[in-house]
C-alpha cells in the first residue's frame, strides 16, 4: 500500500513538467552530498511554475526567484494524504533510481572494478596459467594501470562480457606466439583467423588489435607505439608480418645471408654495381647482413643516395638509404649489421627534421654507429637560403645527442637549412677513402 501511494504521489508531480526544475535541482543537492536537507533555490521562476509550486506550499508566488527548505516542502506533504512520504524517497521514485552521492558512486565504481579484476584474473590464471604471458600482461594492467588500462575501461562500459571474451582472445594470441609460432612468424590476418575466425579480429583499428599492441609493448617492455612504422616495429619483434612491403630500405653493396649460404640474388646485384630494394618481409626471411669493408654507410636522402651510388658503381662499397624517416626496415638493416660487426656511419639534411631522424639512429646506443658529415664545418658547407620557421626549429629541443645538440644551437642562429646535396662530392671521396682506414 506504502509503495502504491509513493507511486501515485510520484505520478502526480511527474505529469506536471512544471516540477521538474525543483526535483531537478533536489537531485543534485542528493548527489552531491549523498543526503535531502538544507535550501533550494529556483531562479526566475515561469508563471506556470509559480502556480504549480504555490499548490504545493499554500502560498501565492510571483516570477522571479523562490527559495525553500527540504522541511518546508516535509511539511507541505504532511499536510496532504501523502503525509507519510519521505521527500528523498520521493525524489528517487520521480526518476525511476536510485540515487547515490558522487562519492557513494565512486565507492561502488572501485569496489565493483576491483571484482570485476579479481574474477576475470582468476579466470584466466584456470585457463592459462599463473605465469602465463596474458595473466603478467593483465596483473600489470590492473596494478599500474598501464598498456590498455583506460581502453579496457572504455570497452567494459559498452559490454563487460564482450571484454572479457576480447582480453581471452588476446591472451590466446599471446600464447599461440610463445609457443614458437612467433619465431616462425605469421601474418595478423592468420593470427586473427586462428584465434578467432575473424582474420580482420586484431586489425589495428579494432580494439582488440589495440590491445593486443598494448600487450606486446609489455612483453617486451617498450614504450606503446604511436606510429605507424613503430607498430610494424614491435609486431616484426613479436613474429607477426603486417603490411610489409610499405616498409623498405634501398641498398648497395651490403651483402645477404640465409643460414651459412649468401643470398644469390642480392649477390648479383652487388655483382652488376646495381641498387636493391629490400622490403620488411624480405628482410624476415634473412639470417645476417654484412659489408665485405666492415663498414657501411647511411644517407638520408633518396635522390643524393642515388648520385652517390653512380659515383662509385662497380666499386666495392656498401651503402643503404633511409628515405627520409626510418622505416622499420631501415631500422631492422641497422640492427642486422651492427650485430655483423660492421661500423655505420650516418648522414642526414642539416635541418630540424633530419636531425631528428639522426638522433633517433644515434638513440640505437652503439658503439659502431657513427654521425657522418654533420659537423658544425659541414653545415656551413650545406648551408642553404631556406629560412627555417620557430615551429620547425622548436623540434630541435628535445634533441638528446651531444654532437647534435651542439649542432642544433647552431641552426637555432642561422635560421637555415642545409642539404646533403652540396656534400655529394666530400660523401663519395669519404666513401672512397675511409672504407680502407681505421677512422672516418
Amino acid at each position: 500500500m506504502e509503495e502504491n501511494i509513493l507511486e501515485q504521489c510520484a505520478c502526480y508531480f511527474r505529469k506536471n513538467k512544471a516540477y521538474l526544475r525543483m526535483f531537478m535541482e533536489m537531485k543534485k543537492k542528493y548527489m552531491k552530498y549523498g543526503k535531502l536537507s538544507g535550501k533550494i533555490c529556483l531562479e526566475n521562476l515561469s508563471e506556470t511554475e509559480c502556480k504549480a509550486l504555490g499548490a504545493v506550499f499554500g502560498k501565492s508566488l510571483l516570477p522571479g526567484d523562490f527559495t525553500f527548505s527540504i522541511s518546508q516542502l516535509q511539511a507541505a506533504l504532511n499536510e496532504t494524504k501523502y503525509c507519510d512520504i519521505e521527500v528523498e524517497k520521493l525524489v528517487e521514485k520521480y526518476f525511476e533510481e536510485r540515487i547515490l552521492s558522487n562519492s557513494q558512486k565512486k565507492e561502488e565504481k572501485t569496489e565493483s572494478n576491483k571484482m570485476f579484476w579479481e574474477m576475470f584474473l582468476n579466470e584466466a590464471i584456470d585457463r592459462f596459467g599463473a605465469e602465463a604471458r596474458g595473466v603478467l600482461w593483465l596483473r600489470v594492467v590492473w596494478e599500474q594501470r598501464r598498456y590498455g588500462y583506460q581502453l579496457i575501461v572504455k570497452e567494459r562500459e559498452k559490454s563487460e562480457n564482450i571484454i572479457k571474451d576480447m582480453l581471452m582472445e588476446v591472451c590466446r594470441a599471446l600464447e599461440y606466439l610463445a609457443d614458437g609460432n612467433g619465431k616462425k612468424g605469421v601474418r595478423l590476418a592468420v593470427l586473427g583467423a586462428k584465434i578467432t575466425k575473424n582474420p580482420h579480429y586484431f586489425d589495428r583499428q579494432n580494439a582488440a588489435g589495440r590491445l593486443l599492441i598494448n600487450a606486446l609493448s609489455f612483453i617486451y617492455n617498450t614504450e606503446e607505439p604511436k606510429g605507424q612504422e613503430e607498430v610494424l616495429a614491435l609486431y616484426y619483434l613479436s613474429g607477426i608480418y603486417t603490411d610489409d612491403i610499405s616498409s623498405y630500405t634501398t641498398c648497395y653493396g651490403i651483402h645477404f645471408y640465409e643460414g651459412d649460404r649468401e643470398h644469390e640474388a642480392y649477390w648479383h646485384f652487388i655483382e652488376k654495381g646495381e641498387k636493391y630494394v629490400l622490403t620488411l618481409s624480405n628482410l624476415s626471411r634473412l639470417t645476417r647482413a654484412g659489408s665485405s669493408r666492415k663498414k657501411v654507410f647511411i644517407i638520408e636522402n633518396q635522390m643524393v643516395f642515388s648520385q652517390v651510388c653512380e659515383e662509385i658503381r662497380g666499386e666495392e662499397y656498401s651503402v643503404m638509404c633511409t628515405s627520409g624517416q626510418l622505416k622499420t626496415a631501415s631500422l631492422f638493416l641497422i640492427d642486422m649489421l651492427v650485430k655483423s660487426d660492421c661500423e655505420l656511419y650516418y648522414c642526414g639534411d642539416i635541418d630540424p627534421e633530419g636531425i631528428e631522424i639522426a638522433d633517433r639512429v644515434m638513440a640505437r646506443n652503439s658503439a659502431n654507429i657513427f654521425l657522418w658529415r654533420m659537423t658544425v664545418e659541414d653545415y656551413y658547407r650545406s648551408i642553404s637560403d631556406e629560412k627555417l620557421t620557430e615551429k620547425r626549429l622548436k623540434k630541435l629541443d628535445k634533441i638528446a645527442n651531444i654532437q647534435l645538440r651542439k649542432l642544433s644551437e647552431v641552426l637555432k642562429i642561422e635560421k637555415k637549412a642545409g642539404y646533403q646535396e652540396h656534400l655529394i662530392d666530400l660523401m663519395v671521396r669519404d666513401i672512397r677513402i675511409k672504407s680502407f682506414s681505421e677512422e672516418l
